[in-house]
């Protein structure tokens, strides 16, 4: 394998992942960004807007026209925080909660396509060694920003 190798198949593999993934979304109506916003806010319904930028790791420029666009949806929905007129929290609406169920249908068909043809110790060492990988990088990127 010579160098560089790698690099172009996680690449690859990204792209192609990414597309699919989008393809099947766009089926639904939901649109870049809100497969993460829709899974956080399943587990943390009422949350607000600064968790959200905090835990998804966006800026809160994004999470705020994400927000506005989900909102138009019929997927979200924004209240103040009682006694905190500051805050707006974020609650799922039912359609909200639909969309996420179809993410994770999407998710769950992306999988199989991916590793159509692994044993489960294949899918689980590519998941071992995804998960290496993340982490060095994550690290490496610490590294940089000192």
């Amino acid at each position: 394998m010579d160098q560089g190798d790698l690099n172009r198949l996680l690449a690859r593999v990204s792209r192609v992942h990414y597309r699919r993934s989008f393809a099947e979304f766009a089926k639904f109506g939901i649109t870049q960004g809100q497969p993460r916003i829709l899974n956080f806010l399943v587990r943390n319904d009422g949350c607000i807007q600064r968790e959200l930028c905090d835990s998804c790791h966006l800026e809160p420029a994004t999470v705020t026209k994400l927000m506005a666009n989900m909102e138009k949806a019929g997927l979200i929905e924004r209240r103040n925080e009682p006694g905190n007129r500051k805050n707006l929290c974020v609650f799922l609406t039912a359609k909200g909660r639909e969309a996420q169920q179809c993410v994770e249908r999407v998710h769950a068909q992306i999988e199989q396509e991916c590793f159509a043809g692994f044993s489960v110790a294949e899918k689980e060492q590519a998941a071992q060694l995804l998960q290496r990988i993340g982490d060095n990088l994550i690290k490496a990127e610490g590294k940089t920003e000192s």
